[in-house]
C-alpha cells in the first residue's frame, strides 16, 4: 500500500494598502474568507495560470486545511510532487474580495502538526513585537 505524501504551506495574508500595513503587517482578515472560498480562488489561479495540465496536477490534493481570520494565515495541503504549483499560485493572488492583497509562504513542512507549531511561534513573536512597539520610549 502507498502512503500519499503530501506538503503542508503556511501563508500568511497582507494587506498593503491598510494604513497600518507598516506599523502592523498582520491585520486581521474579513471574517468572510473562509477556508472553502480560499480553497476555490486558489483553484482558480491554478486554472488561470497554469492551465488544464497545473490543474489536473493538483485537484485531487489541494485543500486549505485551516485560516484564521484573526491572524490572516492559513495552511494549505498539497501533494509533494506539485506543492511548488501551488506555491506559485498562492503568490499570483492579488485581490480577495477586491481588496489588494500580498499571500506570503512562510513555511513549507512535511506535517501539520509542524505547520500549526510554527503558526503558533509566529503568532508568538508577533505579540511580543506588537507588545514591544506599545511600550512608551523613555528620553
Amino acid at each position: 500500500m502507498v502512503r500519499f505524501k503530501s506538503r503542508y504551506l503556511l501563508f500568511e495574508v497582507l494587506y498593503p494598502e491598510a494604513k497600518e500595513f507598516f506599523d502592523y503587517p498582520t491585520i486581521p482578515s474579513d471574517s468572510s474568507i473562509t477556508t472553502s472560498s480560499l480553497s476555490k480562488i486558489i483553484r482558480t489561479m491554478v486554472a488561470e495560470n497554469f492551465g488544464d495540465v497545473g490543474i489536473g496536477k493538483v485537484a485531487s490534493s489541494l485543500t486549505v486545511k485551516y485560516f484564521s481570520p484573526n491572524t490572516s494565515t492559513g495552511i494549505l495541503r498539497v501533494s509533494r510532487q506539485h506543492f511548488r504549483l501551488a506555491w506559485a499560485a498562492l503568490v499570483l493572488i492579488r485581490e480577495l474580495y477586491g481588496k489588494p492583497v500580498i499571500i506570503r509562504v512562510v513555511r513549507v513542512s512535511g506535517t501539520i502538526k509542524k505547520a500549526e507549531l510554527a503558526a503558533i511561534e509566529r503568532n508568538k513573536s508577533e505579540i511580543h513585537n506588537i507588545s514591544l512597539m506599545d511600550e512608551p520610549i523613555e528620553v
